[in-house]
């Protein structure tokens, strides 16, 4: 019977064994399973679509291209998060730092708007895009991505002591970047952070109280 049958359903730890002997139904499997969170993460890094885009297929080149050296020690999924990281972090990289402009922010259309405040996802946004782009990645898997201390630790391959210590300064950051740019609107309630209001899952990245390393 045909692979293709069975590759949906098969165990991580079968589709791996299946990726490395070339099985092509179980890469088009894996790349099922696993792309929509490495397109989402990607596409936050870069604010980009289109780089996102390129981005993933060359993680999954390089992913399909090193299957062969996955121990399978740490998940599936976070193999995949580190090539995708590393990919956006050197592409973050290339780019000369860009400074803020209020101006410029509030007049660049943003496709991905989902029916929110657009002011303040774009102040979310240009904040994020302001930071270190290790600082971003860090962020971005704690809280949009969901990912415990370890599992940062694993896909960025800096101790968990430190990822801890680098999402505080993060958010605190983060916060100074929103309090500096985001453009005078209406008091928020005390009992709401101010960037509830962004994107979905936004209010997440920037905590109200720091939280112990998990």
């Amino acid at each position: 019977m045909d692979s293709r049958d069975h590759a949906p359903t098969l165990t991580e730890h079968e589709l791996v064994v299946r990726c490395k002997r070339g099985d092509r139904a179980a890469q088009h499997a894996l790349y099922e399973r696993t792309s929509e969170r490495i397109f989402r993460l990607l596409v936050r890094m870069t604010h980009s679509q289109e780089h996102a885009e390129d981005l993933a297929q060359e993680t999954y080149l390089k992913a399909f291209a090193a299957i062969a050296t996955f121990d399978e020690r740490s998940a599936l999924n976070t193999w995949l998060y580190r090539i995708a990281v590393n990919e956006a972090l050197q592409w973050l990289r290339r780019k000369k730092p860009a400074l803020f402009d209020p101006d410029l922010a509030a007049a660049r259309p943003d496709p991905r708007n989902n029916g929110h405040d657009p002011a303040a996802h774009l102040d979310l946004e240009d904040a994020m895009a302001a930071l270190d782009p290790m600082d971003q990645a860090m962020l971005l898997l704690r809280y949009q991505e969901g990912l415990d201390y370890r599992t940062i630790a694993e896909v960025t391959e800096i101790a968990m002591g430190t990822v801890a210590s680098r999402l505080n300064r993060a958010r605190e950051r983060l916060r100074e970047l929103l309090r500096d740019f985001a453009p005078p609107r209406e008091e928020t309630p005390p009992d709401v952070h101010p960037i509830s209001h962004g994107r979905e899952g936004a209010a997440r990245i920037a905590p109200p109280v720091e939280e112990r390393a998990s």
